[in-house]
């Protein structure tokens, strides 16, 4: 299935290329939207409505602007290789039905790609906040964390895009359930300002538990629970092993849909 890795590399550079071509900002532009969809939230939860991350008094002395900061471009890369990865097979359906080869390399590449932009700007974050406050070694840590959100993506979008054509209507909600999933992780909030009989909502998805251990470990500088690492490890592993068996028993009749 994974026989030749060149091919993923090409697709991937394509995407790259192709994703601003034309645009006189290019590439620029990824970094632009998630900056401008940043300074917005910022705006309207610190500056108008004073919002605060954490409902408890001791950690009311966090900025806003870094909790947010640490977690959505991770959101941004997790949401966009979904939603792309999951229309990559119908996007390709001309090539997929000419030319002969692993086409499980689609989402697989698209996802990679959707990565890219926001891992940079995530890291650039944690240079300037590092220099802002202190740095600490425990941040070594969040590069493992990255690429095991990076595998329930892939798992993820290689489901969604092995369905997609045969169950066209799934392509109407996708985008929906990404918005419904913003709303229901910690994102612009922690999860202690939840009702408590509303936080299992929260823990039943995925990104949830992705977002608290980037807010441990930059925030607070804490090493994550055994029993959180290990359930990401399990839902990485899971999605990404899952992934893969859905879409080879799908990749047969895609050029009969198609």
């Amino acid at each position: 299935m994974f026989t030749n890795l060149n091919l993923l590399v090409y697709f991937i550079r394509k995407d790259v290329k192709g994703k601003y071509a034309g645009s006189v900002l290019g590439a620029l532009w990824s970094v632009l939207l998630p900056l401008l969809q940043i300074l917005i939230f910022w705006f309207v939860f610190d500056g108008i409505m004073k919002a605060r991350p954490y409902a408890d008094t001791t950690n009311t002395h966090i900025p806003y602007l870094y909790f947010l900061l640490c977690t959505i471009l991770c959101w941004t890369a997790f949401s966009e290789g979904i939603i792309r990865a999951s229309t990559s097979i119908i996007e390709h359906s001309d090539m997929i039905k000419k030319v002969s080869f692993p086409n499980i390399y689609l989402p697989l590449s698209v996802t990679i790609s959707s990565y890219i932009q926001p891992t940079v700007g995530f890291l650039i974050f944690l240079i300037v906040y590092s220099i802002l406050t202190t740095f600490s070694t425990i941040y070594l840590l969040l590069l493992p964390i990255v690429l095991l959100q990076l595998l329930l993506t892939m798992g993820v979008g290689m489901i969604l895009s092995a369905l997609l054509p045969f169950l066209r209507d799934m392509g109407y909600v996708i985008g929906h359930a990404m918005q419904g999933l913003f709303f229901l992780s910690p994102i612009m909030y922690s999860i202690d300002k939840i009702p408590e009989r509303f936080r299992i909502l929260f823990y039943l998805n995925p990104f949830a538990h992705f977002a608290n251990t980037y807010h441990k470990i930059i925030l607070f500088r804490e090493l994550p629970t055994t029993t959180l690492l290990l359930s990401l490890v399990a839902i990485s592993l899971s999605s990404f092993t899952l992934g893969c068996f859905v879409f080879s028993k799908f990749k047969d009749g895609f050029s009969d849909v198609l």
